[in-house]
């Protein structure tokens, strides 16, 4: 009798469906909560341009920077990986608490008697962003951004969060001074050196980033003997700066007056772009200071995924920092500043 009930039992099971919990969100670590922030700040500012841009004269500059901003966010946020999804579909969950409510078609209830129904609120559309909100979201994105960088344990997103932290900086700039705005660079950022050796840098890191910044402030030395006014004021300037940079960090890497210190007395300068002398003319001498600011700009991008954590927005703002003399050089906005790699992705 009772092996004839386990028998009706096994096979009237097999016409019942046997459900197991439900699929749960994953949880999202530091990195994931960090990541879906930024690609939070690159949509805002994505559709807040595309709304400015409805209001500004199309064949304007100041329509030319709004358009570039969308470009650029919609790269940005590419980049990051995009809006999340985790996959899990939602549509049949029930397990919601059912609150006894009954969805009624709309007038099917007429209002009591002597009970006057409220008035219906009215709608009104926002009204579209300013470039003014442009710049000022570009801004604060960039300085969340920055803030970001002690999070990532990925060295290639602590790198990517200080890139594009440097081109929302200088998007705002730019679309300021395109719509006749006043821009404050965001208090956050400095040009403070470090004043302790970062983690994680190895010798050949040390003796490059010395020699770099040695060489590009001999490279602006040689450059303002060849200008004037302005420009020769720039350059002199951009040599200290260099100069003293390249004394800091041979004396935090323990190699200045020593044997393995990197520094010569003088260097040989890069070619223009045609072959010739890069100090032929003012516009091959700006080419060069743009050139090698860049590629100090490369160096600092590299070292933000390199160096410990606390050191990481040290090196952002010397990335953002000669990514701004490059500009005052006549470099163009990139998308990825510091990231030479990504170069094909700017429109």
């Amino acid at each position: 009798m009772i092996s004839t009930l386990l028998t009706l039992l096994v096979l009237s099971g097999c016409g019942l469906r046997l459900d197991g919990p439900a699929p749960a969100e994953p949880v999202p670590d530091a990195d994931e909560v960090s990541r879906q922030a930024m690609v939070a700040d690159a949509t805002a500012i994505h559709d807040g341009a595309q709304d400015a841009l409805a209001v500004v004269a199309p064949d304007s500059s100041e329509a030319a920077s709004l358009n570039q901003i969308i470009d650029f966010s919609a790269l940005h946020s590419a980049a990051l990986g995009g809006v999340y999804a985790s996959g899990i579909d939602h549509s049949g969950d029930d397990s919601a608490p059912d609150q006894g409510q009954t969805e009624l078609e709309p007038g099917s209830v007429s209002p009591s008697d002597g009970v006057t129904p409220a008035p219906p609120v009215p709608t009104t559309e926002p009204a579209p962003a300013s470039s003014a909100e442009v710049v000022a979201l570009l801004a604060q994105s960039a300085a969340r951004a920055r803030g970001s960088l002690v999070t990532p344990t990925d060295p290639l997103l602590a790198r990517l969060y200080a890139s594009i932290a440097t081109s929302q900086f200088e998007s705002a700039r730019d679309l300021a001074a395109q719509a006749g705005l006043e821009f404050t660079a965001p208090e956050a950022f400095t040009t403070t050196m470090p004043t302790t050796l970062p983690l994680n840098l190895s010798a050949s890191d040390l003796a490059t980033v010395v020699r770099s910044e040695d060489s590009t402030g001999f490279a602006y030395e040689v450059m303002a003997a060849r200008l004037s006014d302005d420009a020769r004021t720039l350059a002199t300037e951009r040599a200290r700066v260099h100069r003293a940079r390249a004394q800091t960090w041979a004396e935090l890497a323990s190699l200045d007056g020593t044997s393995t210190d990197p520094r010569q007395v003088a260097y040989t300068l890069p070619t223009a772009a045609d072959g010739g002398s890069a100090l032929a003319t003012n516009e091959t001498i700006a080419a060069l200071a743009a050139q090698l600011e860049d590629t100090l700009a490369t160096t600092y991008a590299t070292l933000t995924g390199e160096v410990d954590a606390d050191n990481r927005a040290a090196m952002a703002d010397l990335l953002v920092d000669s990514r701004a003399a490059a500009r005052a050089w006549g470099a163009p906005l990139v998308a990825f500043p510091g990231m030479p790699e990504q170069a094909a992705t700017t429109p």
